[in-house]
């Protein structure tokens, strides 16, 4: 239960005002002065202070530089009867969260207040989220010492001090999170929130409610008003992970957000300015999915300020040695094991695999391995491969004729690609996915169009 502490000298005011919080369910602390809210805030350290601008003594302005100096975080919203504006701005600048002005509407208030704390709390579960992903970037960071992935670090170090927009393009696995976080982690955004947002797992219904929030009562189940992750992503960065999957509609949302730089909730009619940078990411040739339609060229153009390709694993597999070996040393902390590494023969095998899931699988099949290797190195035997696609089971002609339809063996070949993958995973969409190198919302609609899909 979230604690307010009202500061306020006038004792009428102040009983209305915790009243109104306690009804709501609220912890409420009580100052009549300056003086007396310091030390209420010392003793208690309320999640948010109400503070009144007119007080005895220490007047709300020098309160409030009081609380920023020894808490920069501290939630404040000034109260104030005046309607000199630059008092308003000048609490604003010294980092208030919003200010009221008397006589308030209690709704109004609620409703600052609520919002005022659910960004503070979504902004602490951001930090611990951005420190967890800081701890696990440094200790998981993309090794190898390819040319290509070399590349793609000199492009990390370039672009991630400024502000730019990029697109990092590459297959399911290949590390394309971690690449953004690594350029937010450069950036001189890297102490403000890192938010990812899936589009591939938003309904098309609910994007815009996801990205921009919501107001209370804008559609059946908006109990209570609640921010999107653009206003969470508020001066930091948001990832915006298989941006192709976004629907036309939505797309043209983002683009006036992004280039307005406010949003408005669903329901609501304030504007929201927002400061964000943003980092997308797709596993398909996003040019191409611009000229076919799929994607808008306008939106396209604002994003692509800068873009990264990753390769595929096959692509680079001088990596794959010091890869394996990462992952059998994380492995062995996770499992409690004392594998020493890969005997040459499993090795070799690896080497000559063509890792459809890239980093993904690789990392899966060596901590599988670190678990099934009782001691010493792993041998093929540890190993759990998925099997190559083999062509001589599919129903490609031998010679083209006049009833050749390309279309049609292309469809074939995909909904048998499909199968094998279903039938490889033991019917589980996610490896599917992952091992067809496509997205969980793509292959559903491919099971659906062939007629393969199967609720288990």
């Amino acid at each position: 239960m979230a604690s307010v502490l009202v500061v306020e000298d006038e004792h009428k005011i102040r009983n209305e005002l915790a009243g109104i919080l306690l009804e709501e369910g609220y912890q409420v602390l009580t100052a009549a002065d300056g003086e007396q809210a310091l030390n209420e805030i010392d003793n208690y350290k309320p999640d948010l202070v109400l503070l009144d601008i007119i007080l005895p003594g220490i007047d709300g302005i020098s309160v409030l530089e009081k609380i920023k100096k020894q808490n920069s975080k501290a939630i404040i919203i000034m109260v104030s009867g005046s309607s000199d504006l630059n008092l308003a701005v000048k609490a604003m600048k010294l980092g208030a969260f919003d200010f009221i002005k008397k006589p308030y509407i209690a709704e109004e208030l609620i409703l600052v207040v609520r919002k005022a704390l659910q960004v503070n709390y979504d902004n602490r579960e951001l930090n611990l989220l951005r420190k967890r992903v800081y701890e696990k970037t440094e200790k998981e960071k993309v090794i190898g010492d390819s040319f290509l992935i070399k590349k793609v670090l000199n492009q990390v170090e370039l672009i991630g001090p400024t502000n730019m927009s990029v697109i990092i393009q590459g297959k399911s696995g290949t590390g394309k999170e971690v690449i953004a976080n690594l350029i937010h982690l450069r950036s001189k955004r890297k102490n403000r929130p890192f938010v990812a947002v899936d589009c591939g797992a938003i309904p098309d219904t609910l994007v815009e409610s996801e990205l921009f929030g919501y107001e209370k009562g804008a559609f059946t189940g908006a109990a209570q008003t609640k921010i999107g992750k653009f206003e969470a992503a508020n001066e930091g960065t948001i990832l915006l992970d298989e941006i192709t999957n976004l629907p036309l509609d939505s797309q043209a949302k983002l683009l006036r957000a992004i280039e307005e730089r406010t949003i408005q909730h669903v329901g609501g009619k304030k504007i929201i300015k927002v400061d964000v940078r943003i980092i997308a990411t797709t596993n398909l040739n996003i040019f191409e999915a611009t000229q076919k339609g799929n994607f808008r060229h306008d939106l396209f153009h604002r994003i692509n300020e800068f873009r990264i390709y990753l390769p595929d694993l096959s692509e680079r597999k001088e990596d794959i040695p010091v890869l394996a070996d990462e992952f059998v040393r994380e492995a062995n902390i996770d499992l409690d094991k004392e594998v020493k590494g890969l005997s040459s023969e499993a090795l070799n095998i690896m080497l000559n695999y063509h890792w459809p899931g890239n980093i993904r699988e690789l990392k899966n099949i060596v901590k599988r391995a670190v678990l099934l290797c009782d001691k010493g190195y792993i041998e093929p035997k540890h190993l759990q491969l998925n099997l190559q696609f083999n062509p001589a089971s599919l129903d490609i002609p031998e010679t083209l004729g006049s009833d050749f339809s390309f279309e049609k063996i292309m469809n074939e070949v995909e909904k048998k690609l499909i199968q094998k993958a279903m039938e490889q995973t033991n019917g589980n969409k996610s490896k599917a996915a992952a091992l067809l190198g496509i997205n969980r919302k793509a292959l559903y609609r491919k099971l659906m169009k062939y007629k393969l899909f199967k609720n288990k």
